[in-house]
C-alpha cells in the first residue's frame, strides 16, 4: 500500500520507513576517505545486534563507495573535512549525507565556549546510537537555549552526569583526567589514548558526577566535530589547557 501525504507543495508519496528508528554514526572524511570506518561499523553492528536482533551486513566497501560518490556530486572541497551522517534503518537500507564541514583543517579544540545548563533526571540512554538520542539532544539544546544557556548537561537520579551535548563527559581535577564511560564512541576511544599521552596525568574511565563536575577545573567531550570545552556551568567557570592539548595528541 503507497502512502501519501500532503504539505505546502502539494500531494506527494513517502516513505514510512524514514520515520522508524535508525542507528546512526557522525563520521569524518576527507578527499573522499572517511576515517576509523571499521571501527564506526563495528559499534553500529554491536547496536544492530542489541536493538534490532541482526548484524549488521553493510560493508567499508559500500561505505567508501557511497561517500565518494556523495562529495563528487555535491562538489564538496577535497581538502575540507567534512561530517557525514551514516543512518543504518532495521530493514538494513543505509543513507548517507553531509551535515556539516569543518571549520578547522584536523581534529581541533573548537573556539566556541558553550554555556552549560543542567537537566535533572534525564535518564534517556544515550549509551545506544539512536535517532530518539539525536531528537533528545536537538530537544535540549533548545531548551538550554530558553535558559539563555547553549548546550544541557544531563543527570540522572543518582546525580551521575549521563552525557553533556549527547557525548561523554570529560572532567580535569588537577592532574586528574576523568572521561566517563556513559556513551560508546569511536572519538571517546582516541580521546582516551591522547589522555594517556599526556605526561604527569592519571586518566580514569567511570562514571563522572554532577558534584565532581562542578568542582572541576576543565569540563570537555569529543564528538565529530573536534573537541569542546565548555565554559561555564552555573556559577562554575572552566579553563581549557588540558582539552587544548589533548587535541594536539588526537590522531584521526
Amino acid at each position: 500500500m503507497e502512502q501519501w501525504r500532503i504539505d505546502s507543495s502539494g500531494v506527494s508519496r513517502y516513505d514510512t520507513e524514514e520515520h522508524e528508528l535508525f542507528l546512526y554514526q557522525h563520521l569524518r572524511a576527507q578527499n573522499g576517505k572517511i576515517s576509523n570506518l571499521k571501527a564506526h561499523l563495528a559499534l553500529l553492528n554491536e547496536a544492530s545486534t542489541t536493538l534490532f536482533g541482526a548484524p549488521v551486513t553493510l560493508t567499508e566497501k559500500e561505505v567508501n563507495k557511497a561517500c565518494e560518490q556523495l562529495l563528487y556530486r555535491g562538489n564538496y572541497s577535497s581538502s575540507a573535512i567534512h561530517i557525514l551522517e551514516l543512518r543504518l534503518q532495521q530493514s538494513g537500507k543505509f543513507r548517507l549525507r553531509v551535515i556539516e564541514t569543518s571549520l578547522y583543517k584536523g581534529f581541533a579544540l573548537r573556539v566556541m565556549r558553550p554555556k552549560a545548563m543542567v537537566a535533572e533526571g534525564c535518564n534517556y540512554p544515550f549509551s545506544m546510537p539512536t535517532s530518539a538520542a539525536l531528537s533528545m539532544v536537538d530537544f535540549l539544546r533548545l531548551t538550554a537555549l530558553q535558559n539563555q544557556c547553549h548546550i544541557a548537561l544531563c543527570t540522572d537520579h543518582n546525580g551521575v552526569v549521563t552525557s553533556v551535548d549527547g557525548a561523554a563527559p570529560i572532567v580535569v581535577h588537577g592532574t586528574t583526567i576523568t572521561i566517563s564511560n556513559s556513551t560508546s564512541s569511536i572519538y571517546n576511544n582516541l580521546a582516551v589514548a591522547a589522555l594517556k599521552a599526556l605526561p604527569n596525568h592519571t586518566v580514569e574511565i567511570r562514571p563522572v558526577t554532577l558534584t565532581e563536575t562542578l568542582s572541576a577545573d576543565e569540563l570537555f567531550y569529543v564528538d565529530a566535530r573536534g573537541i569542546t570545552a565548555v565554559g561555564s556551568l552555573g556559577s562554575t567557570y572552566f579553563s581549557d589547557s588540558i582539552a587544548y592539548a589533548t587535541a594536539k595528541k588526537m590522531t584521526i
